[in-house]
């Protein structure tokens, strides 16, 4: 089994496991809006889950549930102790498996994924496909809002997984280390879009989150092309690797590949560039790699 197996499961799939006391589901739809040159807006979709989502799942918002309102950068990940506090309150135990499922904005479902995953949560799957497609195909949505006891959510958080800036300006003149760029192209070498200064880290690769994932589904392609796009960008030509972007959304995406397709070592610069150009002496570079 690889790492893609083992982390998304179908509809058809969750659709026979919806009532398995074993599973806790998750819905992280949320709605999108750029806001050149600052962080995107990321806005709820909670009056959206109260009038139909899938049968037994909890609402989470990236922004509101999953990110640190005091944060010294926007969408700084929660502290692991106060998702586990969150969790524990809504019912939900690291004894189960999250099934995590999304709307369109398909980096907002894989930074919920790391989020979760890097605070510890043994077990969190992604479903293939979106909220929509499991409407369309005519499966069963509610507005009952479970109801569960409060759990103790046990879980030791995954350091490793995360990146500071410190780490990342260390790494930029160490050859082991590679930056990987998940913004598009055109952001990449400056240009469009862009988050305080346009640019990228000085000697990055790029993976564009929207070129490993499957613009049918939602998920992500499947796992040869993912390895020949990382292999192609020169991913492995490295011992360890951080991933960034604008705000950690698309280095989601980024990270999430590298790990379906078996890479190790691998943390998620979370301040991103957001924070990296609150410093303005901080290096980028801009045109072609």
């Amino acid at each position: 089994m690889n790492n893609y197996e083992k982390t998304f499961v179908s509809a058809d799939w969750l659709q026979e496991h919806m009532d398995d006391p074993d599973i806790a589901i998750l819905d992280v739809r949320a709605g999108f809006r750029p806001q050149p040159p600052g962080p995107s807006d990321f806005f709820s979709m909670r009056v959206q889950y109260d009038e139909a989502h899938i049968p037994g799942a909890h609402y989470l918002h990236m922004v509101e549930d999953l990110s640190d309102p005091d944060g010294s950068f926007p969408f700084a990940a929660l502290a692991p102790q106060k998702l586990h506090r969150l969790l524990g309150e809504m019912g939900i135990s690291n004894d189960q498996t999250l099934v995590i499922y999304g709307g369109d904005a398909h980096p907002v479902t894989h930074r919920c994924w790391w989020v979760l995953r890097q605070a510890g949560a043994k077990d969190v799957r992604l479903l293939d496909s979106t909220y929509d497609r499991w409407v369309q195909a005519g499966r069963p949505t509610t507005n009952l809002v479970p109801n569960r006891q409060p759990q103790t959510f046990q879980a030791t958080a995954l350091p490793g997984w995360i990146a500071n800036k410190e780490v990342v300006a260390a790494a930029i003149d160490n050859p082991k280390v590679g930056l990987i760029n998940a913004l598009s192209e055109e952001q990449f070498e400056g240009k469009g879009q862009y988050y305080g200064r346009p640019g990228r880290l000085p000697g990055s690769i790029s993976v564009p989150a929207a070129a490993v994932i499957d613009p049918g589904t939602g998920s992500l392609r499947e796992p040869s092309e993912l390895a020949q796009i990382l292999h192609n960008s020169g991913a492995g030509d490295f011992d360890q690797l951080i991933t960034y972007c604008g705000g950690g959304i698309a280095a989601s995406t980024a990270f999430l590949a590298l790990d379906i397709v078996g890479y190790n070592n691998v943390a998620l610069y979370d301040g991103s560039l957001m924070e990296w150009n609150q410093d303005p002496e901080a290096p980028l570079e801009v045109g072609p790699a």
